[in-house]
């Protein structure tokens, strides 16, 4: 599979600014979250960890391999493992999208799943699954998410937040507009649920969303690379 990969310096601009919608949209507080891309086959750029999403620099973000291995003194997202798997599973990833949106969060607590009851949760994200509680920081959060890889590009962790895997020349923004439709799409669930418990769309409708999301997918996949032009 041939990819595009961004410029580092390109890679680090974005980088910081998506760290930035993060923390405006409230998807992350304090050192919460994280996020990656890629600048190269085994070559990878993510936040440092405990940093604040909202107010990086370029210069404190991290460069890494596949294996984990940092360039420099500083010391790479404590959820790094979690971003590796996601480039293990599915090569065509560029870039990976932590954060802790909150009624994406509220709705693992109370054991519910995302449901596709509105088109958005469809055309935007397709299958959101839970991953099973794992202990932030460790291999095992990882490991609950690898599972769901290969057929979702969004997950859910029990009562740790969500992922989103971005791809095409935009990956990192296309992550974190996935994060925000995530937080949306829960949140009208979660104000639904006040009233009366949310149905799913027909499977026919369903159908028919799911196909809209694969043709706008091939096509964001298939496009040009901008490099050099801003979003």
């Amino acid at each position: 599979m041939e990819l595009s990969y961004p410029t580092e310096r390109n890679a680090r601009t974005w980088m910081v600014e998506v760290g930035r919608r993060l923390y405006a949209r409230q998807l992350v507080n304090g050192g919460e979250g994280n996020l990656s891309t890629r600048l190269g086959p085994r070559r990878l750029l993510c936040t440092p960890t405990g940093a604040n999403k909202g107010f990086l620099s370029e210069d404190q973000l991290v460069i890494t391999d596949l294996d984990g291995s940092a360039q420099g003194l500083r010391a790479p997202s404590s959820e790094l493992l979690l971003h590796l798997a996601c480039y293990e599973e599915r090569l065509d990833c560029l870039a990976v999208v932590h954060a802790h949106p909150p009624h994406a969060v509220a709705l693992t607590l109370a054991g519910d799943e995302l449901l596709p009851c509105m088109p958005e949760a469809i055309t935007a994200l397709g299958e959101v699954p839970t991953a099973r509680y794992a202990t932030p920081g460790t291999e095992r959060v990882a490991e609950a998410v690898r599972p769901y890889l290969r057929s979702a590009d969004c997950v859910l962790l029990e009562r740790h937040g969500a992922l989103a895997m971005g791809f095409g020349h935009r990956a990192l923004f296309d992550g974190c507009d996935k994060l925000e439709m995530l937080e949306g799409v829960s949140r009208v669930q979660l104000l639904a649920s006040l009233r009366r418990v949310p149905t799913p769309l027909p499977a026919e409708e369903r159908k028919i969303l799911n196909d809209q999301r694969l043709a706008g997918q091939a096509r964001l996949r298939l496009s040009p690379r901008p490099w050099d032009r801003d979003r």
